[in-house]
């Protein structure tokens, strides 16, 4: 694919995320998309065979950057405590990322992440695991741990929280979130109790 091929295709997605965040995502055509992107239908349907397509490729472009700004998120971390902890803080910040400009309403949304949950997850699974791996090489976790199965759970968890308000928590606040993970995951992943260290606003 040339530069030229893939600044055109970008440039059709940013457009359809724009009209989006304008117009809605049901209620945004071909056309609108078209117009927003100065080209051609024609142009259009070279990347793309139909609205849901687009739609589609909106949703993998919002996940690449999702994706990068967690890893950032976890490599600030230096243990496998911080960086699980991290995740979840960014992930709670999710639709700043997913969204910045409000690109999908909360309905939209939902209907995504039900449509592509499976693949999601495997995604989300995949991302975290080298992260468990390399905390079982240096012992930060039990020997035992089963390295894929622990990361499609914590992968549920996170699609949990940022699906799912809690009635007790102030997910608002990362060191709520911190604390949340450090109790809850930390402790089954490494069959210990989880330092008491994190109450100083550690960045996420």
């Amino acid at each position: 694919m040339t530069e030229t091929t893939t600044d055109t295709r970008v440039a059709i997605i940013e457009a359809a995320l724009r009209c989006f965040r304008t117009q809605g995502l049901r209620k945004t055509t071909i056309v609108d998309i078209t117009r927003a992107a100065a080209v051609s239908r024609s142009t259009v349907y070279e990347y793309f065979a139909d609205k849901p397509a687009i739609v589609e490729a909106t949703a993998d472009y919002a996940s690449q950057r999702f994706y990068r700004e967690l890893a950032r998120g976890m490599d600030r971390g230096t243990t496998l405590e911080d960086k699980l902890a991290n995740a979840a803080v960014v992930v709670m910040r999710g639709r700043r990322f997913l969204e910045p400009e409000r690109y999908f309403d909360a309905d939209a949304v939902s209907l995504l992440l039900t449509k592509n949950a499976a693949n999601l997850l495997r995604e989300c699974g995949d991302f975290l695991a080298p992260y468990l791996a390399a905390a079982k090489l240096t012992g930060e976790v039990r020997k035992d741990l089963d390295v894929e199965a622990a990361s499609e759970w914590y992968a549920r968890m996170l699609f949990s929280l940022f699906t799912t308000p809690s009635s007790r928590l102030d997910t608002s606040d990362p060191d709520v979130v911190r604390e949340f993970v450090v109790a809850h995951v930390v402790r089954g992943f490494t069959g210990q109790a989880p330092s008491r260290r994190r109450r100083n606003g550690r960045e996420g």
